[in-house]
């Protein structure tokens, strides 16, 4: 009994002497909050933290989206912003830091991707329309421009006109065909359609495209029935349409269908396309015109179809293998002349199991589908694609600026390519301006613009800088740093400015005294002025009253004793910075998010004792720019004296 006694002694002798509780101590004085000034740069954890506090925050899908952004990012955006959001960081990883506490925090930002790049990311075909206006005839012009119709003289009213609403700086790329060769007069095969397909996208293997590029447009009206397709095929270099229900284990009756022809100026249109018949075992197309199908594919069935099949010639062999190319025939269309109509091609067949043979599966291949007549009209031999850029400047197009560069039909095909992918961005686009630019220098900005897609219209713009030797694309994330204070609360941002004037700075108040007060109150170097008393060269203020005396400052002659005149200069000094502030910060806000913005001016002077001292000013914002007004405030510089931040005789200055 008396060893389970002993036993209990020396225990409790341990917890009532615990031999870790000096360090324990030591930790719980650590934990207890202090202020610190810090300075931090974010990780990637510290981007999640934020991402997540974001998402909280976020009203919709969009919302979502950009707060994700900013963890795959690593970088804040114009939606959540770092001012806003660094402050969960701080408050995640300083728990301890608490009021008064600062810390000067770094991390990237993506602000709102640059206008161009939305402006660019059309490739502005002109179209027919365009090019018959730029004529001013229906008939009697050519899809080109020439010498006599300059893309210069006529591109800037025909974007004007297209883009009305366009604002100043607005960019456009524009891809548009030159003649060299002037038009001439004389009778031409006018075409009010035609189409070879050559331009259509082709796969070259299953899965098959189906055509729909150029206005065409196409549905099988067989309910559940969708694989009976017109497709773009390519043989022997030639690409045409083709159909055939072998294969697809349906019933189809499929219309292919022209973009609306305008016939409002014919006088004797014709009908004509060439086709090729593969594997023949029925008749399975038909052709039809219609003149109040309304374009949509949905009310087909509604419109008025007039079959024009019997103008045209359609192979019934051979019944296996192909044939070749022929022209079917000629339909005349004069008796819509004057109109607007449709042309569909309808393929009627079926392979089902059901149907018996010879199941109507025979397979038609059409070409060079065309409604065109003679007419006197304007003709070039030819014309070559180009691509230009323009830009809106106030009211008036014009071309952009060399920094931005258009990729033409050549640079395409010296790089063996269609069109840029994202994918070849970097593999083409870098070695292409190292051989357009050879004599480019360091720092030199190009953005190219190209096409990004095999779907005509798409294209996109690329910033590249010459960065030691190399062209680097511009991502637009940028690095800054911010401070953040703690309230005792929480982490905040704080957007106080602290500005020591540079050179460029006190010149801003130079031209400012030459340009509203008068020339000859600086001097022949053009970098000082004597009125404020600044001087660009010494970046600082002189105030010296035997300069005021010397370019015969206004003011001065007028006072009686020098103290006087010395508080004058001290009053002008006080305005001079304020307008150096108006001058350098025009978009100056009186607050950020809620917080107050001041900014602690430290600035030099020369006295008239020829002292050189340096001094303190703090200024808030109390108007937002255009023309903001800053007003100083010498109760927050005495409470920077009281908190140890400022000394008095920082701040004793025209008080």
């Amino acid at each position: 009994m008396k060893k389970i006694f002993y036993i209990i002694a020396i225990m409790g002798t341990l917890w009532s002497c615990d031999p870790m509780e000096d360090t324990y101590s030591k930790l719980d004085d650590e934990l207890q909050p202090y202020k610190e000034n810090i300075n931090y740069t974010l990780v990637a954890t510290d981007y999640t933290t934020a991402s997540n506090a974001a998402l909280i925050d976020a009203l919709n899908a969009d919302d979502s989206s950009k707060a994700r952004a900013i963890k795959s990012q690593l970088s804040f955006n114009e939606r959540f912003t770092g001012a806003d959001y660094v402050g969960y960081v701080l408050a995640k990883n300083f728990p301890v830091l608490n009021k008064n506490s600062v810390a000067n925090v770094t991390y990237t930002y993506t602000p709102n991707a640059p206008t161009f790049i939305a402006d660019l990311s059309t490739n502005n075909i002109v179209s027919t329309a365009d090019y018959q206006s730029i004529w001013g005839d229906p008939v009697a012009y050519v899809s080109a421009f020439t010498p006599a119709k300059s893309p210069s003289s006529k591109l800037p009213g025909l974007l004007a006109s297209k883009f009305p609403s366009a604002v100043s700086g607005t960019l456009k790329l524009v891809e548009y065909n030159y003649s060299s060769t002037e038009a001439t007069s004389q009778m031409v095969d006018f075409k009010y359609f035609y189409d070879n397909f050559e331009t259509h996208t082709c796969a070259t293997s299953s899965p098959y495209t189906p055509i729909g590029e150029g206005g065409w447009t196409q549905v099988d009206t067989v309910p559940a029935s969708v694989k009976g397709k017109y497709y773009c095929r390519l043989f022997s270099s030639n690409k045409y349409s083709q159909i055939s229900s072998n294969g697809t284990s349906e019933k189809n009756d499929v219309f292919l269908i022209t973009s609306q022809i305008d016939l409002t100026y014919a006088i004797s249109p014709k009908f004509t396309f060439d086709l090729n018949v593969g594997y023949w075992k029925a008749d399975c197309l038909n052709v039809y015109v219609s003149t109040d199908y309304d374009g949509n594919l949905a009310n087909v069935g509604d419109a008025t179809w007039v079959d024009l099949t019997s103008n045209f010639t359609l192979p019934q062999t051979p019944t296996s293998g192909y044939g070749t190319f022929a022209n079917a025939g000629i339909a005349d269309l004069t008796g819509y002349a004057g109109g607007k109509i449709y042309i569909a091609f309808k393929y009627s067949g079926d392979s089902r199991a059901t149907t018996p043979d010879p199941k109507p599966t025979t397979t038609y291949q059409i070409d060079n589908v065309k409604v065109s007549e003679m007419r006197n009209a304007l003709s070039i031999p030819s014309s070559n694609k180009e691509y230009a850029v323009y830009k809106l400047d106030g009211s008036t197009w014009k071309p952009a600026e060399s920094s931005y560069v258009p990729l033409q039909p050549a640079d395409y095909s010296s790089m063996g390519l269609e069109y840029i992918s994202s994918a070849n961005v970097p593999l083409y686009l870098p070695n292409f301006l190292k051989q357009k630019f050879p004599y480019a220098l360091e720092g030199d900005v190009k953005t190219l613009v190209y096409r990004s897609s095999g779907t005509q219209t798409y294209s996109k713009a690329t910033q590249y800088t010459l960065t030691a030797g190399v062209w680097v694309s511009s991502t637009f994330v940028y690095t800054k740093t911010d401070q953040f204070i703690h309230t005792g609360e929480k982490w905040i941002f704080d957007p106080t400015v602290h500005l020591s004037p540079s050179s460029t700075d006190y010149q801003l108040l130079v031209d400012y005294v030459y340009a509203n007060l008068s020339r000859t109150y600086g001097s022949s170097y053009g970098n000082d002025e004597f009125y404020y008393g600044v001087s660009a060269y010494y970046k600082n203020f002189d105030l010296r009253l035997s300069n005021r005396v010397s370019y015969n400052i206004p003011g001065f002659a007028e006072l009686a004793t020098e103290a006087e005149k010395i508080a004058l200069t001290w009053t002008r000094l006080q305005e001079g910075l304020t307008i150096m502030l108006q001058l350098k910060y025009t978009a100056a806000v009186p607050d950020i998010s809620g917080i107050p913005v001041y900014y602690w001016v430290t600035f030099a002077t020369y006295e008239n004792n020829l002292a050189k001292k340096t001094y303190v000013g703090i200024f808030k914002c109390t108007k937002a720019g255009p023309d903001p007004i800053f007003v100083r405030d010498t109760a927050l510089e005495d409470e920077a004296v009281s908190n140890g931040k400022l000394t008095t005789e920082q701040v004793a200055w025209n008080r």
